[in-house]
């Protein structure tokens, strides 16, 4: 009987014990750790004093990329360190580094812009990055900035360290949807920032969908004048070229989408003209465009003309998800049009896809990138063989049936952002695999990469921040780090850290794991 006492007396000082918690965070942050980790870090255990008029020497010093990346981490690491609040114990140091060397191969021009083919990789030391390309220099001064930190003394210190490092995976993007909701200029500038961060570097830009049509086309004025929301919301081609440029000197891609040939109802409003009016229980709508009249094909050549003006990269994103072709097969023109090209509904899906697909191909010189529905539901589609399939559903079963088709892919299911869970809920994007499905090793070599999707029906200019980041950033360590690189508890308390780092930086980021200061 005392011996029951006891335990419910160990029962109730359990159960009072829960209502006390010491002061300070439930993780506390590491202190220059990276993120995402890096695929080779050799720490010798002393430390270096960072002088606080630290030099950059640059060879070759005339690239305008590198030195404005100087300007920007010189500024991150000197003076907003100052504010940090994740701060090491003081460190006996053996030297000072006053001289850094960053000296990189490739050659260096004026316009160049990232591309899929890009070098990111680089090797750091205490006082030297050394790289093939500029590119690679960029990812290594983020490495830098994370590696040196301030003590509680305010001393700058960087420990003894050798670290080698290339990215997984060529692709590593982030998709935005400026139709549902418009974002704000200054809030694409931020997700650019918080995108250099975590060493993504594709920007996949959903310009349009039904809902808006927020871009200032000079071609078509109208796109945008009936097809926006208000005039206020739209972006104007210097906004986009200034976005462009932004990421062009992060080393970030900007690839378009002007989605079609569905959700286009916000082209309707300004040019139903070019699009199929349907009948039978959606009669009177608008759906599709209308691939049967001339029209419509040259509408195509002269906006993409314009778009391919703007954005530089080799890519575009054709779109091609969710197509209804209800309003093609009650639409007596197009059936007409049909039934004289020796065609039927099945056929038009094929035409319309491979036409636009070798249209900006041979026109343009641009390769496509389409969702898979594409794929999947036109069986032997003819595409170029570098067109690139988007997985956002099934992906274990689809993944399997592109590559077996010769096509790479992007991985995104599992990775919608928009999707929030309650808590730090970054960890169900950590344990995403894009390689774990049955097919050889050939094939899982056609994974290009992957993409966090951020679809705005709940999201606007007030939220898109925080809900992207820090979740985000585990998809930038799947995609960066090595398949081995799954340890949640580790990840956990370098995320505490690159959290309060971002944040530090201007990043609007919620808390990533629990209470605490960031």
């Amino acid at each position: 009987m005392s011996s029951f006492k006891e335990l419910l007396l160990l029962l109730l000082i359990v159960q009072i014990s829960r209502g006390y918690k010491e002061k300070g965070p439930r993780f506390q942050p590491t202190v220059g750790e990276v993120w995402p980790k890096p695929n080779s870090r050799i720490n010798y255990g002393d430390y270096f004093e960072v002088s606080e008029n630290l030099n950059f020497l640059v060879n070759p010093g005339s690239c305008a990329i590198v030195q404005q990346a100087v300007i920007r981490y010189k500024d991150m690491i000197i003076e907003k360190s100052k504010k940090s609040y994740v701060k090491s114990e003081d460190r006996a140091t053996s030297q000072i580094v006053q001289n850094f060397q960053i000296t990189f191969t490739d050659s260096c021009t004026v316009n160049m812009i990232p591309n899929e083919e890009m070098d990111e990789s680089y090797t750091l030391k205490s006082n030297s990055l050394e790289a093939k390309s500029v590119w690679g220099v960029l990812r290594g001064l983020e490495t830098l900035s994370q590696i040196i930190v301030r003590t509680k003394l305010n001393k700058l210190i960087i420990p003894n360290t050798l670290i080698t490092d290339a990215p997984r995976f060529p692709y590593r993007g982030i998709m935005i949807d400026t139709s549902r909701h418009f974002i704000e200029v200054d809030k694409i500038i931020e997700l650019l920032d918080g995108m250099s961060f975590n060493k993504f570097n594709v920007l996949h830009w959903h310009m349009t969908d039904d809902q808006s049509f927020p871009f200032d086309s000079l071609v078509y004025p109208n796109l945008a004048l009936k097809g926006a929301y208000f005039p206020d919301m739209i972006y104007s081609v210097q906004n986009v070229i200034a976005i462009v440029e932004y990421a062009r000197l992060r080393g970030i891609r900007v690839i378009p989408e002007f989605d079609t040939p569905g959700h286009m109802g916000s082209w309707a409003a300004s040019h139903p003209e070019i699009m199929t009016k349907c009948g039978g229980i959606n009669n009177g709508i608008y759906g599709l465009i209308n691939p049967s009249v001339p029209e419509s094909w040259e509408f195509l050549y002269n906006l993409y003309e314009e778009i391919f003006g703007i954005f530089p990269d080799k890519y575009v994103h054709l779109g091609a998800d969710e197509v209804d072709t209800d309003c093609w097969e009650t639409n007596q023109g197009v059936q007409d049009w049909l039934v004289a090209n020796n065609m039927d509904n099945v056929d038009l899906r094929y035409h319309y896809l491979e036409r636009l697909a070798a249209n900006t191909s041979s026109s343009f010189n641009r390769l496509p990138i389409l969702w898979q529905e594409a794929f999947i539901e036109n069986p032997g589609l003819t595409l170029p063989s570098k067109a690139i399939a988007q997985i956002w559903f099934d992906y274990k079963a689809v993944m399997a049936k592109i590559t077996g088709d010769g096509y790479r892919t992007i991985m995104s299911d599992g990775w919608y952002l928009y999707v929030l869970d309650s808590g730090g809920d970054w960890e169900k994007f950590y344990t995403v695999e894009p390689t774990n499905w049955t097919g050889t090793a050939s094939k899982k070599e056609l994974v290009f990469g992957g993409e966090g999707c951020l679809w705005t029906e709940f999201l606007n200019s007030n939220n898109i921040i925080p809900t992207t980041f820090p979740r985000a950033s585990a998809i930038a360590e799947r995609l960066w780090s090595t398949k081995e690189t799954t340890d949640i508890n580790d990840a956990t308390f370098r995320l505490e850290e690159h959290n309060c780092r971002m944040m530090l930086r201007g990043v609007h980021c919620r808390p990533a794991n629990d209470f605490g200061f960031c």
